[in-house]
């Protein structure tokens, strides 16, 4: 263990620093309070984008970010209205097949989300995701 003030090697159990005199516990005692009790592991899981519920921000409903949550759950499911709402209304109405507008915006929504969700995963992987209140998301 090192002292995070001056960088010398501490002996195990040492409660100060022997050589700049820093508190080696309430060092330890900081780092464990800007800790979230949050899983990383269901953060991560939540955010993997290959699943559904990533692209639809349940893992910033769990980590608590609830509006940009709410922003990615309603570009995936606009994304999804007009995607497969696109695909499928010439089918249902009987109308122009050329007409591919919705499915392009589908698509660029369904791309724009996954893309943020990809992100998220690869920031809560290497465990920089940060819950609501700033802590970061380190505990399996």
């Amino acid at each position: 263990m090192f002292c995070s003030k001056c960088g010398t090697q501490l002996n195990e159990g040492s409660v100060f620093c022997s050589r700049c005199g820093a508190k080696v516990g309430l060092i330890v005692e900081q780092l464990a309070a800007d800790v979230s009790p949050k899983s990383r592991l269901a953060t991560t899981l939540l955010a993997f984008p290959w699943l559904v519920v990533g692209l639809f921000g349940a893992h910033r409903f769990y980590t608590g970010k609830i509006g940009t949550a709410v922003i990615m759950l309603v570009m995936g499911v606009l994304a999804a209205i007009c995607y497969f709402g696109g695909l499928f209304a010439p089918l249902v109405v009987g109308g122009d097949e050329s007409a591919l507008g919705p499915v392009v915006v589908g698509g660029v929504l369904y791309f724009a989300v996954w893309v943020w969700a990809l992100i998220d995963f690869i920031i809560a992987v290497t465990g920089n995701f940060k819950d609501s209140q700033g802590k970061i998301i380190k505990k399996w």
